[in-house]
């Protein structure tokens, strides 16, 4: 062997030796405190630590009977010749009836104050609530408060036993992806638990009582799961389990802790909560809405109605406004508008920063408080009866008709006062109307912020568009809201 190759056998082995001899440094690995989590068995010590805490809560409502009458030459069931007795014979009376139904709830406070929905005890005439899966025991439940607008209820018992509650943790610390487990009594078999994760946050659905975002999970809920916990792996509740997505497997909805925790002191002392009132309809400004009506801004609430008399009204506020600040915070949604505005205490006085045909404007309004007793009226009247459909048609490629607001149609759609505009009485099933949702009954307030008195200002406006998108603004009832379809 050449002494070179030697040489280089020589060196190639020093080298080989020498990394070998190094000692490998693996990536340091970063420890949470012990203390942040549950032992090794995760979710059977979370089982342990809070099932004690979950309360099976049953509820019985009493469905009040009401008289039934036959029509004559009808025959006569062997029901109504029962009770028909009692009715003169004319015809009977339907017993009251009680119906149960289950759901969950878990324990704050060892005096025995307890967490649920409010549509597990709404409108309950007994409410029981079982400790444990086995107790053959109950304990009546009095209402201490309720909100049905985040469908939350606190509720207490007087126990004769220990109670053990859980501790509330903090939702906007919870991040996409944790484990996150489910208790409750789901179906009315009895303490239960499921895991998941955490899958969405924020989630904004169409409940009617939806106030604020929910958490979405994977974790298993059902019916019976409502008002349960749902709970971190450090054994902490960060939400109370609300809904469902009937539609799909694994899509539910909790209410997040820190909502419901802003809400206990006041429902412990008033049994309600108190909420600012402005009194406007609001929608997001989107891309369209923005380009029909020149708004600059890509954010904001988008005011559609005002009601009168209202605060919004007193202070200046006007159809077509966008608002942008609310007191000082800039506003991202109508959502965060009307979340800033019921946390606001009653009384004060506000600054309101809104755009105004591409002007900044701020005006300053008081709030007062809201009422939840104001009538939802009028869900839009039927056809009319008549042979042949009077009132006025639009242009063809619109596809409606429409007819003066009378104090008879008024009355008809059970408004609170007769409103200006005009009432759709025919919709062509597959026009342009038709599918941008306008319904019989309807009525026009604006079409492309023009107000509208009458039929003859409305089919004037209509022939003027000839090109383009049109836009109206529609009362439903006491709802109101823009509807856009392409006249060309």
């Amino acid at each position: 062997m050449k002494k070179s190759q030697v040489l280089k056998n020589i060196i190639s082995g020093f080298f080989l030796s020498f990394l070998v001899t190094i000692p490998l440094q693996a990536d340091k690995v970063t420890t949470l405190p012990a203390s942040e989590y549950l032992p090794r068995n995760l979710f059977v010590d979370l089982s342990k630590k809070v099932n004690p805490s979950v309360v099976n809560i049953s509820t019985t409502m009493i469905i009040r009977g009401r008289a039934m009458y036959r029509n004559p030459g009808m025959p006569v069931d062997p029901f109504e010749e029962f009770f028909g007795q009692f009715m003169g014979g004319g015809g009977y009376r339907v017993p009251d009836q009680k119906v149960q139904s289950l759901g969950s709830g878990f324990i704050i406070d060892s005096s025995g104050l307890i967490i649920t929905n409010f549509h597990v005890i709404q409108n309950a005439s007994d409410i029981q609530v079982q400790l444990t899966e086995k107790s053959k025991k109950t304990f009546k439940a009095k209402v201490v408060g309720t909100d049905e607008r985040t469908d939350i209820a606190l509720i207490k018992i007087n126990a004769d036993t220990k109670l053990t509650s859980v501790a509330l943790g903090d939702s906007d610390k919870i991040e996409v992806g944790e484990w996150v487990a489910a208790f409750g009594n789901p179906l009315g078999h009895g303490h239960s638990i499921s895991k998941g994760i955490i899958s969405a946050k924020d989630r904004n659905i169409e409940l009617e009582n939806s106030y604020y975002p929910f958490l979405q999970t994977d974790t298993a809920i059902n019916p019976g799961n409502s008002g349960g916990p749902l709970v971190s792996t450090a054994g902490e509740v960060i939400g109370v389990n609300a809904a469902i997505d009937v539609r799909g497997q694994g899509i539910g909805f909790a209410i997040p802790i820190n909502v419901v925790k802003k809400l206990l002191p006041e429902l412990k002392t008033k049994g309600k909560i108190t909420r600012g009132f402005l009194g406007v309809v609001l929608q997001d400004v989107n891309e369209r809405m923005a380009k029909q009506f020149k708004i600059s801004a890509d954010k904001g609430a988008f005011v559609v109605n005002v009601a009168p008399g209202s605060p919004a009204a007193k202070g200046g506020i006007e159809p077509y406004d966008v608002i942008v600040e609310f007191n000082g915070k800039e506003i991202e949604s109508s959502k965060s508008l009307t979340n800033s505005v019921a946390e606001t205490p009653i009384g004060s006085s506000v600054k309101i920063k809104v755009i105004r045909e591409g002007k900044s404007k701020t005006l300053t309004i008081k709030i007062v408080e809201r009422s939840d007793e104001i009538a939802q009226k009028g869900k839009g009247a039927g056809p009319r009866d008549d042979k042949e459909t009077p009132g006025t048609t639009a242009p063809s490629q619109f596809g409606f008709t429409f007819d003066d607001l009378t104090p008879d149609l008024a009355e008809q759609l059970q408004l609170e006062s007769p409103a200006k505009g005009v009432v759709i009485v025919e919709v062509k099933p597959g026009s342009l109307a038709d599918q941008a949702g306008i319904q019989v009954g309807d009525i026009i307030l604006d079409i492309n912020r023009i107000a509208v008195k009458n039929s003859k200002d409305a089919e004037k406006l209509l022939k003027k568009s000839k090109g383009g998108t049109v836009a109206f603004r529609i009362l439903r009832g006491q709802i109101t809201m823009l509807v856009f379809m392409e006249a060309d």
